[in-house]
């Protein structure tokens, strides 16, 4: 099995329709968390399919999204508050 990366993925999109399908299609990449924000376990190949999508879906003079890398170091000092949990590791049925 190839090496997983965590991703954070957050958008802003202008369109009610793009913000439908960008929403749909990072479904399949990984597990919606807040209202904008995907966490999202990906390969290099799924990630470059991730962006590659994206590229198609918006519009760049009017959406913006952002990706974070988070390496394993940081990830394991990310702080929270509130019911949620920083995941531990990749979890298979969330990545296609």
């Amino acid at each position: 099995m190839s090496k997983k990366n965590f991703y954070l993925v957050s958008y802003d999109i202008s369109d009610q329709k793009r913000l439908q399908r960008v929403h749909k299609f990072l479904k399949d990449f990984g597990a919606w968390k807040q209202r904008s924000v995907f966490e999202c376990w990906l390969t290099k190949e799924e990630y470059r399919k991730l962006k590659e999508g994206l590229k198609e879906i918006i519009k760049p003079r009017e959406d913006r999204v952002r990706f974070y890398q988070i390496c394993e170091n940081c990830r394991k000092q990310a702080f929270y508050y509130g019911w949620g949990e920083i995941p531990e590791r990749y979890e298979e049925d969330v990545v296609f």
